[in-house]
């Protein structure tokens, strides 16, 4: 049974990336998913998200790092934000905690784990 109390924005541009989180969060949990920060700020205007996971090599002009430093200007409460990269350096991970994301990943990132940390910040949202 899906939780729709508290939605997850999803920003991320690869496609295979996009149907992995398809998969694993199918009949758990609503999802919104965009493929840029332009999108992802546009929605944000709509819809009201708990999480957000944040792809940091984006397309466009911003990127995931900037995404997360808007997050936190503009929503300072909610989402919460869940970085996620192929890039597996430590200065990426110190660049998304200083920006205000709670987690950092890298890529593959098992679904479990994933599944765990959204689940975390779900039950303190409620």
């Amino acid at each position: 049974m899906a939780d729709t109390s508290i939605k997850i924005l999803i920003v991320e541009d690869d496609l295979s990336s996009q149907q992995y989180y398809s998969v694993i969060f199918e009949g758990t949990h609503e999802i919104c998913m965009v493929p840029s920060v332009a999108e992802a700020k546009k929605i944000l205007l709509e819809q009201t998200f708990g999480v957000a996971i944040v792809d940091i090599s984006l397309p466009g002009s911003e990127d995931g790092i900037d995404l997360i430093k808007y997050l936190q200007q503009e929503y300072p409460n909610n989402p919460v934000a869940l970085a996620v990269t192929a890039h597996a350096f430590e200065q990426n991970r110190s660049d998304a905690l200083e920006a205000g994301a709670v987690e950092f990943f890298t890529k593959p990132i098992m679904s479990d784990v994933l599944l765990g940390a959204v689940s975390k910040y779900m039950k303190l949202l409620k």
